[in-house]
């Protein structure tokens, strides 16, 4: 009896949890609960988070876009170029569909000669920064515009008139006249704030097709990438996989509160690539727009040094004995030049601008270029084992091309001649003596004296930092190599272990830098 009584009490357990789980699946399933899960449900707030069933908090991107929208604007850059009769240098591409596509059709006379003159049709996308009329958009957007309109959302066209651009960064500021009437425009926010994973939003003309939303997350921060005629060393983008294309150029993108953090200039074209644009951060245009809105163009800081190519590493840590690998090595100072008055030299370490610490190279560039010329930064220099200060007056940033042609830097006086050694090994490198012909093959100067090196071990630290055949090394912790012979010795003197600095140069560009490595354990 006892037996039958508990299978019907376990029976009744059963019944009981079945009913209950009837119950609580259906709450689970009821409308309400699914909208909030899946993210489809309106939120009557731009920034109000939709969480989906991960967990994971989702902005309501349809109230961005509809924020975001009115202040969105298409580009039309057309241009009128003389072309000469009697030679045209598009040939039969002018009858090709796809020229055609992206340039129009060009002016023909009524006998179907070339015209004197053919129009040229470009578009891009911009964006509306103030009431008044004000346009932030991308410099190869308005570039050689012999006339150029911008389209609002709702229709109305606008002649624009260029007050600035700014190459380096790619940025272009353009004015429309919107006659009084109080345009919708788009709050900035703070780029520097972003976080690689979150959400941002691109909306532009993609092949003019107005208006298009895109979403996707931030994908890395700082990307120093070669755009069109910006300027490697200041410029830096975020990437994005929020989907960019043709047109969208110049276009916002914005974050979860529907603020503007980047602008929108390219994208990558190389085999397999997929998802990776590029947005010019809107801290970095800030900046410049506010110097184009006084002056129609930027100014950026200037030191006037060159720094070491290589970052600091353990090696070199060891080396100088600093606390860590923070840092920039000045590896040759422009003569009477800002940083030569305030008294830095060669071989000194900036560690800090203004207290701030200066992290590697591309950091100090940035620190100085953000600043005016005229402006005084304090840097904190380590030399001969202590810190000292030096203030230094800005001076104006050159163009590229002039930065690019920069002096050679400091060079070892010829050594005496040395008895002929053809080669010798040490630090996993191989060198041969720089010969009359090897100097006329990498046009050196006669004042560069030092040895080639002909092999690196592919396995050993050297190769590891860059060290590779072709390169000339000039000295060893500062003792000159001007022969085989004397490489040969001061190599000899390392003490397995211990951190060596090589001075090197690349053939070619005339530029010096250091390589710092550590003395394998067994010498060769």
């Amino acid at each position: 009896m006892s037996r039958k009584l508990g299978f019907v009490a376990l029976l009744g357990v059963v019944g009981v949890s079945i009913v209950f789980g009837m119950i609580l699946g259906g709450r689970l399933n009821s409308p309400r609960t699914m909208l909030a899960a899946g993210g489809s449900a309106t939120l009557p707030a731009l920034a109000a988070p939709t969480a989906t069933s991960s967990g994971v908090a989702l902005p309501d991107f349809a109230d961005i876009a509809d924020a975001a929208i009115p202040a969105v604007v298409s580009v039309a850059n057309t241009q009128v170029k003389k072309r000469d009769d009697a030679e045209d240098p598009h040939g039969q591409l002018r009858n090709d569909p796809f020229y055609r596509f992206f340039f129009g059709p060009p002016d023909q006379e009524q006998d179907n000669r070339p015209a004197p003159q053919e129009r040229r049709f470009g578009f891009g996308s911009g964006f509306i920064v103030s009431e008044d009329g004000f346009v932030l958009t991308n410099n190869h957007v308005v570039e050689g515009a012999t006339k150029l309109e911008v389209t609002l959302n709702g229709g109305d066209k606008y002649e624009a008139k260029v007050i600035g651009t700014d190459p380096s960064i790619d940025l272009a500021l353009i004015k429309i006249d919107p006659k009084g009437k109080p345009l919708s425009f788009l709050p900035l926010g703070d780029s520097d704030k972003l976080r690689v994973g979150q959400w941002v939003v691109a909306i532009g003309n993609p092949l003019q097709l107005e208006y298009t939303v895109t979403v996707g997350v931030v994908s890395a921060k700082k990307r120093h990438v070669p755009i069109g005629s910006t300027d490697f060393q200041v410029a830096n983008f975020l990437q994005t996989d929020a989907a960019i294309n043709f047109g969208n150029s110049g276009g916002p993108l914005l974050d979860a509160t529907g603020r503007v953090v980047g602008i929108n200039t390219a994208i990558s074209r190389m085999n397999y690539a997929e998802g990776i644009g590029f947005a010019l951060p809107i801290n970095e245009a800030r900046a410049a727009m506010e110097q184009l809105r006084e002056s129609g163009s930027v100014k950026r800081g200037y030191i006037g040094i060159t720094m070491n190519r290589t970052p600091l590493n353990e090696s070199a840590k060891e080396y100088y004995r600093l606390p860590d690998t923070k840092g920039v090595i000045v590896q040759d100072v422009q003569a009477d030049g800002p940083a030569a008055r305030a008294g830095v030299r060669r071989g000194d370490i900036i560690r800090k601008v203004d207290g701030e610490i200066v992290k590697d190279n591309q950091d100090l560039v940035s620190r100085i270029a953000s600043r005016r010329p005229g402006e005084k930064v304090r840097l904190e220099l380590f030399r001969d084992g202590r810190n000292q200060d030096a203030t230094v007056t800005l001076a104006a940033r050159p163009d590229p091309g002039a930065l690019a042609r920069g002096g050679r830097g400091v060079q070892p006086e010829p050594g005496a001649p040395e008895e002929e050694i053809k080669e010798a090994s040490g630090l996993g490198i191989k060198v041969e003596p720089l010969t009359p012909a090897l100097r006329e093959r990498f046009q050196l100067p006669q004042e560069v004296q030092g040895v080639v090196v002909s092999d690196v071990e592919i396995d050993s630290e050297a190769s590891e930092r860059g060290i590779d055949r072709d390169l000339i090394i000039t000295s060893v912790n500062d003792r000159p190599t001007p022969s085989v012979a004397e490489w040969k010795r001061v190599v000899a003197g390392l003490r397995p272990g211990t951190p060596v600095r090589l001075e090197v140069r690349v053939p070619g560009d005339g530029q010096v830098s250091y390589v710092f490595l550590r003395v394998p354990e067994s010498k060769e």
